[in-house]
């Protein structure tokens, strides 16, 4: 699986974990380049509290090569410890899943699927996302270098954490990561690639306490059938 891929899984699995931050106050930023309205660890111990989450996503895809952005929308959904799922509606139907330790795609061209310990690549990029399940700062700070920011423009609630890669091979495929929201809530994603292509995802109806029952976990995290 390509580096890019390991991105994208990276990526997702991001969202996986912050979109489960409940709207609450938001508490003085302390560290992590300070100057923002939340409080990081305020946000990660949100992260290792939730039971579940589901949501709606919009992301666009801006690519060197084409003149428009690629517009995807869908549906995510994760349940503790570890297990995501990206259901793809429009404008092609598709499935990315992470479960024990393996990484599943699904389209209408077919099904692939790699054990995340054969590729350090993707490894690390779903170590970091446990790191943040687990409110591992330390951990995290040993990948990424941490700034905690308020945005040019919002209200008093309104903050930014962008996340830069410092350990290879991360650093080679994502150049950075920002996370917008108000309060303890995500609203946004904004990826940026090291080859300059750059994506920005929005969130909707995000259910920050939803707790998957046996028939949703056989539906929601598997590839559908062809």
């Amino acid at each position: 699986m390509s580096m890019r891929m390991s991105g994208a899984v990276f990526a997702w699995a991001l969202i996986g974990a912050t979109a489960t931050a409940s709207s609450a106050a938001p508490k003085k930023a302390t560290g992590g380049g300070g100057g923002g309205g939340v409080d990081l660890d305020a946000l990660l111990n949100q992260f290792a509290q939730a039971p579940g989450l589901a949501a709606h996503f919009r992301e666009e895809k801006h690519i060197a090569l084409l003149d428009a952005p690629v517009i995807n929308e869908g549906t995510i959904a994760f349940m503790p410890p570890a297990r995501f799922a990206r259901h793809t509606e429009k404008p092609i139907a598709s499935t990315l899943l992470i479960d024990s330790g393996r990484l599943q795609f699904g389209d209408t061209d077919g099904k692939q699927s790699m054990e995340l310990g054969t590729n350090p690549v993707a490894k690390l990029f779903v170590d970091s996302f446990v790191m943040i399940l687990a409110g591992d700062r330390k951990g995290l700070e040993r990948v990424f270098t941490i700034k905690v920011a308020k945005p040019p423009s919002g209200g008093t609630d309104a903050w930014r954490v962008v996340l830069t890669p410092r350990v290879s091979p991360m650093d080679k495929v994502i150049r950075e990561l920002t996370l917008g929201g108000v309060g303890l809530a995500l609203r946004e994603l904004e990826v940026r690639e090291s080859s300059g292509d750059w994506s920005r995802t929005t969130f909707t109806d995000v259910d920050v306490n939803h707790r998957y029952t046996s028939a949703e976990q056989e539906r929601v995290f598997r590839l559908p059938s062809r």
